[in-house]
């Protein structure tokens, strides 16, 4: 009789003691997208974090009157970054191409028009100076002339 009193203890403890405990997990899970635009390129950048609270509630005490219960608890943080694409935006590129042309040819335009300005002054103060020469030429053969006496 003592055997088998002892055998059922032996099996029935570990479960009582084992139904004192309590287990409590909290966990929170905060996804964070940044997306980022870089002219050409997109960049999409997933990341999970995942905290985690695993408590346990002990009961201490074996009679009814003086048990008290505490928890004991672990935090846990942990970061994955969980998809990290890149994206080549052809609509954006093509327009950034269209942009860049553009822009070359209005450069070229203003090129071309600053050099036709620059010809058009030259011809005009080279004018401007033949016109000086024979002036100074025409005063000098005037100022060359002999009067006549008679």
């Amino acid at each position: 009789m003592a055997l088998k009193n002892f055998l059922s203890a032996l099996i029935l403890i570990p479960f009582c003691l084992l139904g004192q405990n309590n287990q409590t997990v909290k966990e929170v899970v905060t996804v964070k997208r940044v997306i980022t635009n870089n002219g050409q390129n997109i960049t999409i950048s997933e990341q999970q974090s995942t905290q985690q609270i695993k408590g346990t509630v002990v009961v201490a005490g074996d009679s009814i009157v003086n048990q008290s219960a505490t928890e004991r608890s672990i935090r846990i943080n942990d970061t994955i970054n969980a998809q990290d694409q890149r994206i080549k935006d052809s609509v954006n590129q093509a327009k950034v191409a269209a942009l860049k042309a553009a822009r070359e040819a209005e450069l070229k335009a203003s090129i071309e028009a600053q050099k036709a300005k620059a010809e058009a002054q030259k011809k005009a103060l080279e004018a401007q100076y033949k016109k000086q020469i024979e002036a100074l030429e025409a005063q000098r053969k005037a100022l060359m002339k002999k009067p006549d006496n008679k």
